[in-house]
Parts: C-alpha cells; sequence; structure tokens
C-alpha cells in the first residue's frame, strides 16, 4: 500500500473552492474467505448524522479492495483542505505487530507477501494527520479476536505509529456508533468525554481534555485556524508507549499543568491497583534472559506443567503453565513470575529430578536383582541350554560374555571331539598289529618322546608322545596316527 507519497501524488487533483469537513466510513461484515464480523456495517448509519453535521460524508459497506483504494483516494485528495477529518473503519485487522492493515471483503488469508487486498491503517493516519489536533480514526474489531495468519501476521491492530494531533479510538463493531452520532456529530460534543465514560472503548495517539469536532451553530463560529500542539504531547505519548508507572509519574512531575495530567493519574492508579499488571511490570523487571526462560520451561515441563515447548519464549502455552502452577502451590493467579516464585519451581524441579533418578536407580537394581535370578536358573548350570535361554532374555545383561564364552568353549570341545573321532577312525584303517606298535613305541622313547611303557598297547602316554612328536614335526597334532605321522616317524628312527 501506498503511504504518504500517495497524498503528495493527490495534490495535481482539482480541489475544492471552500474547505469542508471530511469524514470517510467503511464497514465490512461479509467476508469471502473469513467468519462474519456481526454489526460491521453500523457504521454507516452515523453518515446522515455527521452529513446534517456539515461533513461532506463518503462511505462503503462490504467493498473489495479496489473500491476501498478509490474511495481512500478520493478522500485523501479532499483531505488536503478539511479542517476535520473522521474516518472510521470497522470490520477484521491483520497485523505483524508494528504494521497494521484493514481488510476488504475479497481479501485472501494474508501472508507476509500478500496484503494486495487491504488497506494500510498506517497510510489512513498519515491522511488524517493534515488536520492535526482535529483528526479522529475510529477502529471497530473483535477485541479478543486473535488468530494467527502464518508466522508472522496475526488477527487484530498492532502498534500504530500515531503522528502527531491524530485520536485514535478502538473497540467492539456494536460500540463505535456511538463515538460519531453522540459525539463527532454532536454539536458542542466532547469526544474525550464520550470516550472516558465509556469503558468499552479506548484511546490512543493525542488525547486532550477536551475534544470538539462540530461547534454550536447557535454560537458565532470561530475563525478557522489549525490548533496549536500541546507541547507536553511528545511527551504524553512516550508515557503510554511505556505504559508503565514510572513513566506515567514521570510525566505528571515533569508535565503538571499538562491536559494529559488527568488521563496520566487515571492510568497510574489503574496499573497501581491492578494486580496482574503489577506482576508483569514485576516480572520484566527482572530481565530473564532467554536462556533463564528456557530453564523456567524446562523446570514446568518436569514438573508436568506444560509450556509446548522450551524456546524461552513466555507465549500462551508458558503462561498458562505459570498460572496453573501458582493455583497449586497458593499463588495468585497472575501468570507471572516473581523472584520467590521462579527459585520455588527450581527447587521443585530439582527435588523431582532427584526423585526421578531415584526411581530410576531403584529400577536398575530390581532389574539387576532378575538377572542373577534367571542366571541362577539357567547359564550358571554350565549347560548349552542354559547358555542360550539365559542370552535369549538378556542378551545385554549381566553375564551374557560369560553365557557366550560358555557357547564358545562347548563349541569347541564339540569339535575337538568331532576331529579325535576322524584321526581314530584313520589310524584304525592302517591295521597297525601289537608287534608295530611296539616298535612305534620304541622309536618314540628312543626319539626322547617318553611313551611309558613299550607294550604295544596305545595308553594316555602314549598319545602324548605321538601328539607331542606330531607337533615338533608340524603335523596335525592329534594324539592318533596317520599315513603321514606313521611314514615321519619309521624314516627318523631308520635314519638314526
Amino acid at each position: 500500500m501506498r503511504k504518504l507519497s500517495l497524498i503528495i501524488a493527490l495534490t495535481g487533483l482539482a480541489l475544492p473552492a471552500v474547505a469542508e469537513d471530511q469524514a470517510l466510513l467503511m464497514g465490512v461484515e461479509r467476508y469471502d474467505d473469513f467468519r462474519r464480523v456481526n454489526d460491521a456495517t453500523d457504521i454507516l448509519d452515523a453518515a446522515e448524522d455527521l452529513r446534517d453535521a456539515g461533513y461532506t460524508v463518503s462511505s462503503l459497506s462490504n467493498g473489495s479492495a479496489p473500491d476501498m483504494r478509490r474511495l481512500l483516494e478520493g478522500f485523501a485528495a479532499e483531505a488536503l483542505e478539511a479542517d476535520r477529518l473522521v474516518v472510521a473503519l470497522s470490520g477484521r485487522f491483520a497485523t505483524d505487530g508494528a504494521r497494521t492493515w484493514f481488510l476488504a471483503e475479497d481479501s485472501d488469508t494474508p501472508t507476509p507477501f500478500g496484503l494486495d487486498d487491504a488497506i494500510s491503517v498506517d497510510t489512513v493516519m498519515d491522511v488524517l494527520s493534515r488536520a492535526p489536533g482535529q483528526a479522529v480514526l475510529v477502529l471497530g474489531y473483535d477485541q479478543d479476536g486473535f488468530d494467527s495468519f502464518g508466522r508472522y501476521l496475526r488477527e487484530g491492530v498492532g502498534r500504530l505509529d500515531i503522528p502527531q494531533g491524530v485520536t485514535i479510538i478502538y473497540g467492539e463493531p456494536q460500540q463505535i456508533e456511538g463515538v460519531l452520532t453522540d459525539a463527532v456529530a454532536v454539536p458542542g460534543g466532547d469526544v474525550m468525554a464520550y470516550v472516558r465514560d465509556n469503558r468499552r472503548l479506548n484511546m490512543q495517539g493525542f488525547q486532550p481534555q477536551s475534544l470538539i469536532m462540530q461547534t454550536d451553530e447557535a454560537a458565532p463560529a470561530p475563525a478557522p485556524s489549525r490548533p496549536q500542539i500541546d507541547p507536553s504531547l511528545a511527551a504524553w505519548n512516550d508515557a503510554q508507549e511505556a505504559n508503565t508507572a514510572d513513566s506515567y509519574r514521570t510525566f505528571i512531575f515533569d508535565y503538571p499543568r499538562s491536559p494529559y495530567v488527568s488521563e496520566a493519574r487515571r492510568r497510574l492508579d489503574q496499573i497501581e491497583s491492578d494486580p496482574i499488571r503489577q506482576a508483569e511490570i514485576e516480572e520484566d523487571g527482572l530481565n530473564l534472559t532467554r536462556n533463564e526462560r528456557r530453564a523456567i520451561q524446562r523446570n514446568l515441563t518436569l514438573l508436568e506443567f506444560d509450556t509446548r515447548g522450551v524456546d524461552g519464549i513466555f507465549g500462551p502455552g508458558t503462561r498458562s503453565a505459570i498460572r496453573n502452577w501458582q493455583q497449586n502451590n497458593g499463588f495468585p493467579q497472575t501468570s507471572y513470575l516473581t523472584t520467590e516464585q521462579i527459585n520455588r519451581i527450581d527447587a521443585q524441579a530439582s527435588r523431582r529430578a532427584a526423585e526421578i533418578e531415584a526411581e530410576q536407580e531403584r529400577a536398575r537394581e530390581e532389574a539387576l536383582a532378575l538377572d542373577r535370578d534367571y542366571w541362577e536358573e539357567t547359564g550358571a548350570r554350565g549347560t548349552v541350554a542354559g547358555y542360550r535361554a539365559y542370552l535369549e532374555r538378556y542378551p545385554e545383561g549381566l553375564f551374557a560374555d560369560q553365557a557366550r564364552d560358555g557357547l564358545a568353549a562347548a563349541q569347541e570341545a564339540g569339535s575337538q571331539e568331532t576331529d579325535n573321532e576322524e584321526a581314530r577312525a584313520r589310524e584304525e584303517a592302517l591295521n597297525i598289529n601289537p608287534i608295530l606298535r611296539r616298535l612305534i613305541e620304541s622309536r618314540l622313547q628312543q626319539l626322547g618322546f617318553n611313551p611309558g611303557r613299550v607294550d604295544g598297547q596305545f595308553d594316555n602316554d602314549t598319545r602324548r608322545a605321538i601328539s607331542r612328536y606330531q607337533r615338533q614335526g608340524n603335523l596335525t597334532a592329534t594324539g592318533y596316527l596317520d599315513q603321514a605321522t606313521l611314514a615321519r616317524l619309521l624314516a627318523d628312527t631308520i635314519g638314526r
């Protein structure tokens, strides 16, 4: 959307010869892509009252974006010479926090790069700034509607960079019509008094003690002139921007005769009597870092108060968790934390962490006890079946390595037994007679392998002697004779 450049670009248009008060009314109740906004077009009912009060009124009900732009451009041209300016917008708004747009009937769902079907509220305020002190912007929208439009935009009105001399009034759509009909359009009607008396309306920007937008026709009208801007206005805007007890106290002290002092005192009293606002200010004073906020979120989550994430940002999820914790612990449910509460949460989380660790240790001890008991009934018996049963249940258990070693040893023993059977069969195939057996024992004895008694009986001593001979000769040491061992043995002895 174009802003002040729009006004400058229109200075070449034909202007009326006589200055007139200008009013622009736009309400959107029906949207193509959004739910209905009840009573949003009620502001158009004020058009007749404003015309009777001398305003030139432009109005549009449920308008498209092109129609809204045409109407705003015409209003901007006429506003250059107007003494008083009034704009009322009622319907749905979108904001990124710093900028705000009024959505047309045909607006698509907003994205950070797609707000073509909308009117910039900043541009509207720039137009109104052409009549400082006699410019009113009235906004009607759902005060409780804060739906999100993706990651960057949300519904509602963000922080407004209000030009000097522009008064902003906002409230629910059904509340704002009265500002126009019962204050702006009434001769001698005080807009400030009307808003202060209506608790459902709020103000920002230029807030003099009184603001008369229509003079009494019976009284002689003063010569047209631009109102003087009070020198305390900039400081008052700064105080409202900070919106703290200290900012209002400083303003009252520095500008005791300012027309905004009464409102500053009222807001100061409101802050000091509002426990939730006080709690918010107290938490702000703690200057919690992002990491400290993450620690609080982790502690609340550990205590089973769901913060909906641990990101160091205290959004609705964290505020709800804080409020629930405060309720459970006997604190006022402000959703804002004090130093005492942060320390209490930390202590409770530390205790809970210790409890969880103790519970886990008990569970580990119980698991180890079951592991040992099962080993005693299975693997400790030293059987292949026992080893396998234990490993099936406890593949990473206390005795898993021992069970695997046992299985490996059993398998090796089984393999050795098989090898011995084969070696015995090869020896039997040689058909060695008793005479040759005594000769073999004699040769082993002559070679120093100590076969025991030379009697033709291959006992354990004989087997060990054969095995030693085989190892020394780099033969397979089985303790049984085969063709290679017998030939080598006879050759060795004959050679001697």
